[in-house]
């Protein structure tokens, strides 16, 4: 496996180890030039997350990515071109950057920004500190990225978030060489092509630009970095994991790791040992072999020319004996800039590290001299960020890999490292879109069709665990592509993220062949729900209230809000809304909500902030079951990885502000829409009389919700919930009770 190194897998650059030099030396130690070095590369060791023991790590390891929080940041690399991926503005038909693909309804960027707030939210509900991490973004000028990323973060408020916790800095574009005569392209007449020269070129632009000061002055010690074409990264415990195993030993560098394909065009993390002399006047030999190790990372484009072999890890495996490069990384802030700054004073080093010449991919252009379409093989200069892991190199006088070292010198190894590793199986670490999908293929691997197959995947999974009696099979890849998938579950990643919460606020219950379900809400309590067809639920304010920033509204920063009226009402309900209620609230409509359903704040102020609070949409369902025709999955017009679902019916609830959405003992038949208004709680349950629905609007009362989940971390990292109902807050209603008895909870159990 991954997670021990194995002499099996070792190969080395060079058949026998050089001779010593006699270079001065400039203090107690100096090392031989590289091309002189003896390098080796093993299979790295690492905390393998796999299986149900790994499960456990898992756990732990999140629990001090959480704990570590206040002292993180993130990098988003979101500058390339996507030229792979084929998009085009529908207004324009301008090309666009991978930032813009609209996955699952939104912009790759805002997924990476609602993981990151998941994060902050959980660690909100586990100390009562809301904490604001700082986000550095290297765009760039290809398709106009640096201009529409500023422009969907000002539209979108900056995402309920400071504008001045982002910062925006350039990658710079190089020229584009022909393979075959080492010509630049060209896009016109003296117009270079240009395109981004990979993303190595970070970390001097991080020193150049101050945006390691940026990230000093704010006390951040250490940074997650993820790449923008990769949706999955956020999965459970996967990037909290990397955060927690690099903080909490003060790692240099870390590498989040999966399983990898032999012969996939795409990089693998190795160990390397570098064995270099090093000069000491008082040894009678004048100096001593000893060993550098770092996990680090080796291009695919870079095997043959170092002599490494691409073997399985055992015979009849199609999986590499080394796990794949992600580029979900983990960085020690200070070490990254000690390297840095040390090759700005060398003239060289790591400025740019892993510069390679990529000449393996296909470029179609209009050629401006033979003024004809192009489809040639070309390159350009481009470096890896990762690769700054080969100058964070731990130094060892003996061998620590292999039958030298042995397996207790490997395990001492993992904990003597600067550099680490992480592993866990595929679907839950990456699954990118890159390129699109030919529609005569059944290849999705790295489109957008199968980024989204392995979200469904994944979500299988996550409803398995929820103890759901029945959860239909995705399908194979043919059956997904012919027909769909065979269910389709979306949640707003604030429900977890880690999957062990949300399997406490979802427990039991069935998902029918063909249904869906959507929980664009982060406060849910589901038992014993089942759907056959679709259930929609959407809050305006999934996390909490927006607030105006000071410099706005005075020095309070407090957006007031005007009261409500007190007056609720009930009514027999057979499926249609029979009218408004006395301040004027639709309780119902049979159309869509204005609002856009989703937690978006689309046209927002810049002035407004996200405030983490209970001031947010809620759904509880108790022995409910939702029935309609639901998904129509023969309609051509459905793109199901774009959340893009032509449906016969559905049944929504869409949650306005502080709103709250309770069912108990009924069943919700048909094409229906509840639309709770601000300040307001909705309580659905069977009629007494016929087969209709009751339904009661009421107030609510206080500041706070009618019922909250109670986060609290176990010794043993788990997190763990307890349902509490507020009743000094609750009107007692009957339906209340009559649940409350049925679940046998302590009603006599309240808050103030």
């Amino acid at each position: 496996t991954a997670a021990a190194a194995t002499d099996a897998a070792s190969h080395s650059t060079n058949s026998s180890p050089p001779a010593p030099t006699n270079g001065s030396s400039n203090g107690s130690s100096s090392s031989l030039e590289d091309e002189q070095a003896h390098v080796t590369y093993h299979v790295p060791p690492g905390l393998d997350l796999a299986g149900e023991e790994g499960r456990q790590l898992g756990i732990r390891a999140a629990a001090q990515g959480l704990l570590a929080m206040p002292y993180l940041s993130e990098i988003l690399p979101v500058g390339g071109a996507g030229d792979r991926l084929g998009l085009r503005c529908e207004v324009t038909g301008e090309g666009l950057p991978a930032a813009m693909l609209p996955y699952c309804g939104r912009t790759m960027l805002e997924g990476l920004v609602r993981d990151l707030q998941a994060k902050e939210y959980l660690y909100w509900h586990l100390t009562g500190t809301q904490v604001t991490t700082p986000v550095a973004i290297m765009t760039s000028d290809a398709k106009g990225n640096n201009a529409r990323i500023s422009s969907l973060m000002e539209s979108n408020g900056w995402f309920g978030r400071p504008q001045d916790s982002f910062r925006l800095f350039r990658q710079p574009l190089v020229p584009v060489v022909d393979a075959a005569d080492g010509r630049w392209l060209l896009t016109g007449p003296l117009k270079l092509m240009m395109k981004p020269g990979g993303h190595g070129a970070i970390w001097k632009l991080m020193h150049d630009e101050g945006v390691f000061d940026w990230l000093q002055q704010q006390g951040r010690l250490a940074a997650l970095i993820r790449q923008i074409s990769n949706p999955m990264a956020g999965v459970d415990t996967t990037l909290l994991a990397l955060a927690g195993t690099g903080f909490s030993a003060r790692r240099a560098f870390g590498f989040m790791s999966c399983e990898r394909v032999v012969g996939a065009a795409e990089g693998m993390n190795v160990l390397q040992e570098r064995k270099v002399w090093v000069e000491d006047p008082t040894h009678p030999e004048g100096g001593t072999w000893q060993h550098d190790y770092a996990i680090t990372n080796v291009e695919y484009t870079e095997f043959e020319r170092l002599g490494i072999t691409d073997q399985p890890m055992h015979e009849g495996s199609n999986h590499s004996a080394f796990p794949a490069n992600t580029n979900i990384l983990y960085v020690g802030l200070a070490a990254a800039r000690a390297a840095v700054e040390a090759a700005v004073a060398a003239g060289g080093g790591e400025v740019l590290p892993g510069l390679i010449f990529n000449l393996k991919k296909k470029v179609k252009f209009f050629d401006p001299i033979i003024q004809q379409d192009r489809d040639v093989r070309a390159g350009r200069m481009e470096c890896t960020m990762q690769n700054l892991a080969d100058s964070l190199t731990t130094r060892s006088t003996r061998a620590l890999t292999g039958a030298a070292g042995g397996q207790q010198a490997a395990h001492q190894l993992t904990e003597q490292l600067d550099t680490f590793m992480v592993y866990n199986m595929r679907r839950k670490v990456t699954s990118s879109a890159k390129k699109k999908r030919d529609p005569r293929s059944t290849h999705i691997h790295q489109t957008p069709e199968g980024a989204f197959y392995d979200l469904q995947r994944n979500a299988w999974q996550v409803l398995q665990r929820c103890g759901m009696r029945q959860v239909p099979a995705v399908g194979d890849v043919q059956e997904y592509l012919q027909h769909g998938p065979g269910f389709i579950f979306l949640y707003h990643p604030a429900l977890g993220p880690l999957w062990d919460v949300i399997s406490q606020k979802v427990r039991g219950g069935a998902l029918l062949d063909g249904s869906e379900l959507v929980l664009e809400v982060a406060e849910a309590r589901l038992l014993d729900v089942t759907v056959d067809g679709s259930l929609l639920v959407y809050a305006d304010n999934i996390m909490g209230h927006m607030v105006a920033s000071p410099e706005a509204h005075g020095s309070n920063g407090v957006q007031h809000t005007a009261a409500m009226g007190s007056n609720g009402y009930a009514m027999q309900h057979n499926g249609h809304s029979n009218g408004h209620n006395s301040n004027g609230f639709s309780a119902h409509s049979n159309g869509s909500s204005s609002s856009n359903g989703n937690g978006k704040h689309s046209n927002m102020p810049s002035s407004n902030r996200l405030q983490y609070s209970s001031q947010n949409g809620r759904v509880h369902l108790l022995n409910v079951t939702v029935q309609n025709v639901g998904v129509d999955w023969h309609h051509p017009g459905s793109v199901y990885w774009q959340h893009k679902v032509v449906r016969h019916e559905a049944c929504r609830v869409i949650l306005h502000g502080r709103s709250e959405f309770e069912a108990y003992d009924c069943k919700i038949s048909g094409d229906q829409v509840f639309e709770v208004p601000d300040g307001y709680r909705m309580i659905v349950t069977s009629a007494a009389v016929g087969s209709g629905l009751s339904i009661q609007l009421l107030p609510l009362a206080g500041d706070r919700p009618t019922w909250e989940w109670r986060y609290g971390m176990e010794p043993s990292g788990e997190v763990k919930l307890e349902f509490v109902r507020n009743t000094a807050l609750d009107l007692w209603s009957s339906p209340v009770l009559a649940a409350a008895q049925h679940e046998e909870e302590d009603i006599l159990h309240f808050m103030i």
